[in-house]
């Protein structure tokens, strides 16, 4: 086996084999302690996987043979139900997540209520009395900016979808850092152009309301 650049250029130069090590022992520690650090990252735990969809969209106007025209649109997703579960039992969280409702009021005698988390309003307070003892309510909330368009390969673009859950308080929702809002699909931004102008909105809604079922 033929000599590497680096081997002939140590040869050269009178350094070690090992360099920059100082000898054989030190190299192989080094070479050790490398192998174990990259099975402890992989053992490291991962986001949830991306998954795409193909939606196959069939447009009202025909093409010149007389066919229906058929485009289809990429969907991409995260597992909701994972992504939910890595919220619940990220640490970061622990001091600002609750299982449980509460009511909350301003004054001791109990006559001015205060609504303001979601664990604070009634509806939570009720659907928990509905539930067997020691389950609680993650509510999930959901959320779109049609306004921040994110632009893919050519002309392709999707609109980015969100997912909080109520149990983490507001005040670190509001927090871009501490990643409560998790980026959990983008949703096809597609013109629908080959549809007429009295169906096109109606298959836009179609094709939101498809890919968030």
């Amino acid at each position: 086996m033929g000599e590497t650049e680096v081997q002939m250029n140590q040869d050269t130069s009178g350094e070690s084999t090992f360099t920059p090590f100082a000898d054989e022992e030190e190299w192989g520690l080094a070479e050790w302690l490398f192998l174990k650090l990259s099975i402890v990252i992989d053992a490291l735990p991962h986001g949830t996987a991306w998954h795409c969809k193909q939606v196959a969209v069939t447009r009202n106007q025909p093409c010149e043979d007389g066919t229906m025209m058929t485009e289809e649109v990429k969907l991409w997703a995260h597992n909701p139900v994972e992504c939910i579960k890595n919220l619940i039992r990220n640490p970061l969280f622990h001091d600002w997540m609750v299982y449980a409702p509460e009511q909350v009021y301003q004054n001791s005698t109990g006559t001015q209520r205060v609504i303001d988390d979601m664990w604070t309003a009634d509806w939570w307070w009720q659907k928990q009395g509905e539930l067997p003892e020691g389950v609680t309510i993650a509510p999930v909330i959901l959320a779109s900016d049609k306004t921040s368009l994110s632009q893919f390969q050519g002309d392709k673009s999707a609109w980015p979808l969100y997912l909080l859950i109520g149990n983490i308080a507001k005040e670190k929702h509001r927090q871009i850092s501490a990643r409560a809002m998790v980026l959990i699909g983008y949703l096809p931004a597609t013109k629908l152009g080959c549809f007429t102008e009295n169906t096109c909105s109606l298959a836009s809604y179609r094709l939101f309301h498809h890919c968030m079922y």
